[in-house]
């Protein structure tokens, strides 16, 4: 073990989610030290689960599982889109209410990839969430701030007007404005791991689109000893991963 790694596994350890599974696998310990079986067996069930939840490999295989069906794409050799549909979720704000990525962000500079290589002749953007303390934010007014930001002109950036609350929402509107439209090459874009899920939608809905993957996670990890402890990457992939699973099962 390099000093480096020696380090991060006790850095790790004195954060509040290192020091959380410490706890529980304290009182795992004390409890069969006592030899009270029941609960000995129940906070072990706890701190494995809980180090299973938090644990980067774990994450890591369930987005690879996801991102599997996703095809990557060379953004030089495609044809170019009538449209370029981007699935909201890419932005958050700032301490001043202004438009910024975030971590799904890399969906929104993909977008804006497309258009500046001649990919795209237009950008459309959607998406409405309740997570501000502001009121209702507009992901699709987000992200075309962000892409006048990035040198796209209004003319080639359409925001869906009505409220998309869901994937779902989202499609459905896809599928308006392509019948408006008669667009022929549509691509939609979004974290990789979220498209399966969003093409199943695509599919009952009589949209035909190419998949362009963003932000892909499902990257494999080297073995290091301070991947064996839950920390916040192995919990949000875990997350993710079982949204997905779970959106897919219940058709959202």
């Amino acid at each position: 073990m390099t000093l480096l790694s020696l380090q991060k596994t006790l850095a790790l350890l004195v954060m509040p989610v290192g020091l959380l599974w410490l706890l529980l696998l304290g009182a795992c310990l004390l409890c069969f030290r006592r030899r009270q079986r029941a609960p000995a067996l129940l906070l072990l069930g706890i701190t494995v689960l809980y180090a299973a939840a938090g644990n980067i490999h774990l994450g890591a295989a369930l987005m690879a599982r996801l991102e599997a069906t996703v095809p990557a794409v060379e953004l030089a050799t495609v044809p170019p889109f009538d449209a370029v549909c981007v699935l909201g979720g890419g932005s958050g704000e700032d301490g001043l209410g202004r438009p910024q990525l975030n971590l799904s962000g890399d969906r929104i500079f993909l977008a804006a990839r497309l258009w500046h290589g001649g990919k795209a002749k237009v950008l459309v953007a959607s998406g409405f969430t309740r997570d501000s303390l502001r009121g209702i934010r507009n992901g699709g007014e987000e992200s075309r701030a962000l892409w006048r930001s990035l040198g796209i002109p209004d003319s080639a950036i359409l925001v869906v007007t009505e409220p998309c609350w869901i994937t779902r929402d989202e499609i459905a509107a896809y599928r308006k404005l392509q019948v408006r439209f008669g667009w022929q090459r549509l691509a939609l874009v979004s974290s990789a791991a979220h498209l399966p899920r969003a093409l199943v939608l695509a599919g009952k809905a009589g949209l035909a689109v190419t998949p362009l993957g963003s932000d892909w996670r499902g990257r494999p990890h080297t073995f290091q000893l301070h991947y064996l402890i839950p920390q916040a990457e192995g919990f949000l992939d875990v997350h993710r991963a079982s949204w997905e699973y779970l959106g897919r099962w219940v058709g959202r």
